[in-house]
């Protein structure tokens, strides 16, 4: 019977995936932060000078309606054997 022989565990496939990783974050989330504006008083002042805004909501029913076929509803009459 042939043994089977499991591949020698390289470490550096393991920490090439951790780097692709680490530098997908940092591109996707870092650069974008730290080019984003730091942010304008104003803005903000202007947001807390809001107020809040009344919503009601209304839960509908829903009627799902299904039509059944007639040959798959007569087999399900038989006894089953």
């Amino acid at each position: 019977m042939n043994r089977y022989q499991p591949r020698q565990f390289h470490p550096f496939v393991a920490f090439a995936a951790a780097a692709m990783t680490a530098l997908t974050f940092i591109l996707a989330v870092g650069v974008p932060s730290s080019l984003a504006p730091a942010g304008d008083d104003t803005a903000l002042a202007a947001a807390a000078k809001t107020r809040a805004i009344d919503v009601a909501i209304i839960l509908a029913p829903i009627d799902v309606i299904g039509m059944r076929d007639t040959t798959v509803a007569g087999r399900q009459n038989k006894p089953r054997v």
